[in-house]
């Protein structure tokens, strides 16, 4: 899944202007073939090819529709699509995470009618998918998949360390990280004679880029405190509450030492044995097939008052292109895709239909992602969200990820920051 968020300012800003016009009449006549359909999608990994596998296997199972699959990173594809929106030659499939949708909606280049005429009900899909398609009343995409962190553990270091469950607080679970990190010659982090500069294993390992942001955003939904919404107009943040979770994050890498500085994989190193835990998502899962440890996941731990994780959800939309029959089409396929993406779930996606849910095969640690779907927390589908909690420099959250995780910076003065760049790109 990898993601990479942000669309393109200048693309953005023309079609604002524009409106919704996505290009010419439907050419595909009665008679003269399948039709033929462009889907496009941000999946660059392991799970392109179960997607096109899964495009492969629609088209093979029909001669009506004929669906052609694009795959780039998000931000890059988000920009070929609005290029290809106002050329007129729009696809007529987007995959969009819930929170992307705010800016393509006030756009007005996506067709909620479309999504509407197919008759969907909300018990057959998650409740936390479902009620992320919408935006208000309006439903704007299909819900295919939930994605949120959890926390991958080795079992094996667990084993030789003594620990014989994965910890349940935040005290247990600082701990555990500190007895899980061994510096060269055997010490710990408590040890005075513990050597920074030459540690054998981590207890922990996270993103330091975008996801440290994610992480924060849990956490503060852990204290019961959201202070983005999908109608902001400007965000004021509680700096005493937001300062706690920062300070988390920081002790964990610079005081307690249980954390690599400047890590640039933490799964990589989960599976090269250099950490112990690693902050991921089900995304990471396909992957581990191979590795030579004992491991499972376990949930995202509870530091502060109640349970929280970030997450997000990925939907399949319709842009108005004006093309009923390649519309027509489009609902056939995606609505195929939805009740048949059990073997979507094979990537580590949880799927969003219940059918498919119920009817994937349970791959190897998937059940501590599926225990967080009752709390589970999406990022606000407002529509400058794809600025605000872009991957790409320099985001609000990139820079503050960066202060955070890789620079130690005061957490007063990370917090003010953020708010900062919040409003100047909501201003």
């Amino acid at each position: 899944m990898k993601y990479k968020l942000g669309v393109a300012a200048a693309a953005a800003a023309s079609l604002l202007a524009l409106g919704a016009c996505g290009g010419g009449g439907d050419s595909t006549s009665a008679g003269s073939g399948p039709v033929a359909i462009e889907y496009y999608g941000g999946w660059t990994g392991a799970d392109l090819e179960k997607m096109q596998g899964l495009v492969d296997q629609y088209n093979s199972s029909q001669t009506q529709v004929k669906v052609h699959l694009t795959s780039l990173q998000w931000s890059n594809m988000f920009t070929k699509f609005l290029a290809d929106f106002q050329s007129g030659n729009s696809p007529d499939v987007v995959a969009m995470h819930t929170f992307e949708v705010g800016q393509f909606a006030k756009m007005n280049v996506l067709d909620p009618k479309a999504v509407q005429s197919m008759g969907l009900k909300s018990e057959d899909y998650l409740p936390i998918a479902w009620d992320g398609s919408h935006i208000k009343d309006t439903q704007y995409g299909v819900p295919l998949d939930v994605n949120m962190h959890a926390v991958y553990y080795n079992k094996d270091m667990f084993k030789a360390a003594g620990i014989n469950s994965f910890p349940q607080t935040r005290d247990e679970f600082v701990a555990a990280a500190k007895k899980l990190t061994v510096d060269a010659k055997g010490n710990h982090p408590d040890s005075p004679a513990f050597d920074a500069k030459n540690v054998k294993t981590y207890g922990l390992g996270f993103a330091m880029n975008h996801h440290a942001f994610y992480q924060t955003y849990a956490l503060l939904n852990q204290e019961g405190y959201n202070p983005f919404t999908p109608d902001m107009t400007s965000v004021s943040l509680d700096q005493a509450k937001i300062q706690e979770p920062v300070q988390f994050l920081e002790d964990l890498v610079f005081k307690d030492k249980v954390v690599p500085n400047g890590e640039k994989s933490a799964i990589d190193d989960f599976k090269a044995g250099k950490v112990a835990m690693a902050v991921d998502g089900n995304w990471q899962l396909s992957g581990l097939g191979g590795v030579s440890f004992k491991w499972d996941t376990a949930e995202y731990p509870q530091i502060f008052s109640q349970k929280a994780v970030w997450g997000a959800s990925e939907l399949l939309t319709f842009p108005k292109t004006g093309k009923e029959k390649k519309q027509e089409a489009a609902k056939k396929f995606v609505k195929w895709l939805a009740e048949n993406s059990a073997d979507w779930a094979k990537s580590g996606q949880i799927p969003a239909n219940k059918k498919a849910f119920d009817s994937a095969a349970k791959i190897p640690g998937i059940e501590a992602f599926v225990k967080e779907l009752d709390y589970v927390k999406f990022l606000p589908a407002h529509p400058k969200a794809t600025k605000i909690f872009s991957s790409a420099a320099p985001s609000p959250i990139l820079t503050f990820a960066q202060s955070v995780v890789l620079n130690d910076k005061p957490a007063a003065d990370v917090t003010k920051q953020l708010e900062s760049d919040i409003n100047s790109v909501i201003k």
